[in-house]
């Protein structure tokens, strides 16, 4: 199976252009034609997967579109989206903000869905889509360092409590490199699918591995590769893996 996880920075775009005519002015632009391309792209990678970080489920700059649902469209898949923001918080409320979020796109069935609310941060949502044969987590960890430590720690719980084998994928914003997740690795016992630490931020002149797929007992990867675009602020990761059984599903038996 192919996953392809892209922080698509709501199709707003890349480079200097994005801050012209005012600081982050770009996050007001219109993104269909964006988008679009950026669809075209994924879709030739052939995913059976797909988690967008930065989506957009419908405000102006879409034409009210949802950039998930459009994606599953082309591919011939099905989406769900979460807001990142706490449902009961009046960020999730606010115009614009409330589009913001992330989605899982998919050719595979998905069983079911769920949203949980992670305790620090602003950004807070964690989704869990569970699959016949295993579950993804999707997450945006926020940028303050206290916050993601804590973010780290409740999701490396729910990937210890999973009953199936676990990829968890996401944007980390881990601007202090790989050391913030040794804590997580030594309570889950997951790897990493990029163990080069190859870079993934910014698009232009990667310098930083923030984005990542971690994968724990069950699951073997067998491709990796960051493809070299700037359709985003991001570069894409691509990673071919296949499922077998977890040690906790072997026990059960």
């Amino acid at each position: 199976m192919r996953l392809v996880l892209y922080n698509i920075r709501y199709g707003t775009g890349a480079g200097w252009k994005y801050h012209f005519p005012f600081p982050f002015s770009g996050c007001l632009r219109r993104t269909e034609g964006r988008f679009r391309r950026i669809s075209e792209y994924v879709s030739k990678l052939n995913p059976d997967l797909v988690g967008l970080v930065e989506a957009d489920s419908g405000s102006f700059r879409q034409n009210g579109r949802c950039q998930a649902e459009s994606l599953a469209s082309r591919i011939g898949g099905e989406s769900v989206f979460a807001c990142k923001y706490d449902s009961g918080s009046i960020v999730s409320k606010t115009p614009l903000l409330k589009s913001q979020g992330n989605a899982v796109v998919t050719k595979l069935p998905m069983i079911g869905a769920k949203e949980h609310v992670l305790s620090k941060g602003i950004k807070k949502t964690l989704l869990e889509v569970e699959f016949q044969d295993f579950t993804l987590f999707l997450a945006h960890l926020p940028l303050g360092y206290a916050a993601r430590t804590v973010q780290l720690g409740e999701i490396a719980e729910r990937c210890v409590d999973a009953k199936k084998p676990v990829l968890l994928a996401g944007d980390g914003n881990t601007y202090r490199g790989e050391r913030e997740l040794r804590s997580f690795f030594r309570k889950t016992g997951f790897k990493t699918a990029n163990p080069a630490n190859m870079p993934t931020f910014p698009s232009r002149i990667p310098a930083l591995a923030l984005d990542f797929v971690l994968y724990g007992p069950g699951i073997e990867m067998q491709r990796f590769d960051v493809p070299r675009v700037r359709f985003s602020d991001h570069l894409p990761l691509v990673c071919d893996f296949s499922v077998g059984r977890s040690p906790k599903e072997r026990r059960s038996q």
